[in-house]
């Protein structure tokens, strides 16, 4: 594109190191810090790459939502489950998967 003064006018957007994301939709570490990381620690949650075994523990999750209250969190895991329709089995029920400060729910 070229301005009416002649000169080149860039999209910041076009850009390859502006994008947020690859063109293939993975993000973009915007930190280059993070790449020299020997494991992925999610510290609010007390996971890691190193320690657990994120796939198998969440290969199948969608969705990732976090909240402030363990009863909030519970009540939008049973609003997603809905809106996937999907449905416990009987005498079933969502269990809170983590401890202490935090609530974690798997549904659907």
């Amino acid at each position: 594109m070229t301005s009416s003064r002649g000169n080149s006018v860039h999209n910041s957007v076009d850009r390859d190191e502006d994008r947020d994301e690859y063109f293939d939709t993975t993000v973009r570490l915007r930190n280059p810090n993070l790449e020299l990381l020997d494991q992925d620690i999610l510290y609010h949650l007390g996971l890691g790459s190193e320690s657990h075994d994120l796939v198998e523990m969440f290969g199948d999750i969608k969705f990732v939502c976090m909240s402030g209250t363990p009863k909030r969190c519970e009540s939008f895991a049973h609003y997603i489950m809905k809106e996937l329709g999907h449905k416990l089995p009987t005498g079933t029920r969502l269990q809170d998967i983590c401890e202490y400060r935090y609530s974690m729910y798997k549904a659907g």
